[in-house]
């Protein structure tokens, strides 16, 4: 990861950086509300190396959904799309209510060699999340994702 550049004068802390691959690689394939999910996950992950919830976001399904126009149904399939795209893994916490608490590990997207690389297995990854997920077509990037249901 290269060290970025931010101009020189009022330097801001409070900010998340967004990879360019998230838009020119990324969406194409996931579409806007993945896209729009990812990046709420990614403003909320831990970024302190030495903590134990590293890499984790502790914002998930509740308040994407108070804030967004998503819906609890729509969510599952979201998840689905961001693991098969490699965005991010899911983790289960049980919380002793008889539901478990989803924690995600948001990673890093891959640059565009390794993407490009890893395009092929991408596209049948989310071709098997559409046998899942019957009404995916919807939630897929426009671009490339519908194409692949054809």
């Amino acid at each position: 990861m290269s060290d970025a550049y931010i101009r020189t004068g009022e330097l801001r802390q409070g900010y998340t950086m967004m990879y360019h691959e998230i838009f020119d690689l990324y969406h194409p394939y996931i579409g806007d509300k993945a896209t729009l999910y990812y990046l709420y996950l990614l403003r909320y992950r831990n970024h302190e190396a030495e903590k134990d919830s590293y890499g984790r976001s502790w914002k998930g399904r509740t308040s994407v959904v108070e804030k967004f126009q998503l819906s609890f149904s729509t969510l599952p399939i979201i998840d689905s799309i961001l693991e098969a795209v490699g965005l991010i893994s899911l983790e289960y916490k049980s919380v002793g209510r008889g539901k478990d608490k989803i924690i995600y590990v948001v990673h890093d997207p891959l640059d565009r060699e390794k993407f490009r690389a890893r395009e092929k297995k991408i596209g049948e990854k989310l071709r098997e999340v559409s046998v899942r997920h019957p009404n995916i077509g919807k939630l897929l990037g426009k671009e490339i994702g519908i194409k692949l249901l054809t």
